[in-house]
């Protein structure tokens, strides 16, 4: 019966299997989806988990090192701040990276449980972006994490 509760979830995850171009190791993806005005894609191979979002706002799309972007979970009290670790670029390019392995990161894993109702992106000049998720968007985000820190295991 166990092997059964896999089978009903992988429909959900869709997740695109490929071919790492640096590292030629597996790789795996949610491929982009769309949170309000950002897009977004999960990908991970075995070293690490790579939070990809791509910020449609040409007033505040220039990113750097101390670029931030801040998730509030459900409820309003819960805060999670993450910096952007894909270095600097002016086309909204914002990366957060994750250590993969057999553990998944403490961050992820809020990710994964917890459902985001808006994430606030600062750009180097602390501009910001706020994406309000609509309830749909939540559970999107919350399945997707949730679905790449199973699958990130078994890379």
């Amino acid at each position: 019966m166990g092997s059964g509760a896999v089978f009903a979830q992988a429909p959900e995850c869709k997740l695109q299997r490929g071919t790492d171009d640096f590292s030629g190791k597996p790789k795996i993806s949610t491929g982009f989806f769309q949170l309000q005005d950002v897009q977004l894609t999960i990908d991970a191979t075995g070293k690490e988990i790579d939070y990809f979002f791509v910020i449609s706002n040409p007033a505040a799309n220039c990113i750097g090192e101390q670029s931030e972007a801040l998730f509030l979970f459900e409820g309003g009290k819960q805060k999670l701040e993450l910096k952007n670790t894909g270095g600097d670029n002016c086309n909204g390019f914002f990366h957060i990276l994750m250590r993969g392995g057999q553990f998944t990161p403490s961050a992820m894993q809020k990710l994964a449980t917890k459902k985001v109702v808006s994430i606030t992106f600062s750009d180097r000049n602390d501009k910001k972006t706020i994406v309000s998720l609509n309830p749909q968007q939540q559970e999107l985000l919350m399945k997707m994490s949730d679905c790449m820190a199973k699958e990130a295991k078994i890379l």
